[in-house]
């Protein structure tokens, strides 16, 4: 990948986002880490920099309020430029069963996941549309968006929803040279995951599962982000690309089940010893 391409990184406080930005960083490109909470992107700002990116901004962004992301867009476009890549990767999870979901959650779900996507991407649509110089989008989707996993329906349901929106960018922004793309992590080990996988007998199934043998990292999910932006992939384009070690073969990876044997009285059965459901 050429240096001094533009990057802009939502989520970029978390531990994918992270290593997504250090990625981008190590080739060489200016990099705008966006987050909900400036406070934990402004410390990667040396770190990055460290790594090789020339440039580097910290920007507050909500992805449930449209002003906020316009606003930081509009300073990224001031302060470094037009930018070649976004790797919408900001997204909400919480478990919860569909009779059970409260509005407020549901909302979060397709506010952030949903919504808040939309306006990232068409954010920086417009401004590579404006630049007449191509670009490419990335979205962070997951494997989940494939098939049904209990306790995760609004999670699923937000991330499915990416992937037509993922086509839906790729067939209409192609004639500005602009390539849309979606990766598909499975079981990645990080902070949010950190305590359902601590779990041995949770750990052990997943591995189980796994054709690769492994848990997923946070840099494999940024390869495949660094790879899907670059030249190798200028003629892939409305693709959904599973990061997930195999895991889908046996279908998607469940942290619950439900026991239905007693009509009216559903139990949840964890995969990991330690929750409370």
């Amino acid at each position: 990948m050429n240096a001094k391409r533009i990057v802009v990184v939502t989520g970029a406080g978390g531990d994918i986002g992270r290593a997504i930005a250090g990625r981008f960083a190590r080739s060489g490109c200016e990099l705008a880490l966006l987050d909900r909470n400036k406070a934990l992107v402004s410390p990667l700002i040396e770190e990055m920099r460290n790594a090789g990116a020339p440039e580097v901004i910290a920007v507050a962004a909500d992805q449930l309020d449209r002003t906020s992301i316009d606003r930081a867009f509009a300073f990224v476009a001031d302060q470094l430029g037009t930018p070649d890549v976004l790797v919408a990767n900001a997204g909400f999870a919480r478990f919860g069963a569909f009779i059970d979901i409260s509005p407020k959650d549901w909302a979060l779900h397709m506010g952030i996941n949903l919504d808040g996507t939309f306006h990232v991407c068409q954010a920086a649509a417009r401004l590579m549309a404006g630049g007449k110089q191509g670009g490419s989008i990335i979205v962070n989707s997951s494997c989940l968006g494939l098939e049904h996993t209990d306790m995760t329906g609004a999670y699923n349901i937000s991330k499915a929803a990416l992937l037509m929106l993922v086509r839906t960018m790729a067939a209409e922004l192609g004639a500005y040279r602009i390539r849309a793309n979606a990766l598909l992590p499975g079981v990645i080990e990080t902070a949010m995951t950190s305590e359902m996988l601590g779990d041995p007998q949770c750990r052990s199934r997943l591995l189980g599962e796994t054709p690769i043998g492994r848990l997923g990292r946070p840099l494999d999910v940024a390869e495949a982000a660094h790879f899907l932006a670059s030249e190798q992939a200028e003629f892939i384009t409305g693709a959904s690309l599973l990061v997930d070690g195999g895991q889908s073969i046996y279908g998607q990876p469940s942290w619950y089940s439900q026991d239905r044997t007693t009509p009216f009285e559903p139990r949840w059965l964890s995969a990991f010893q330690s929750s409370k459901v």
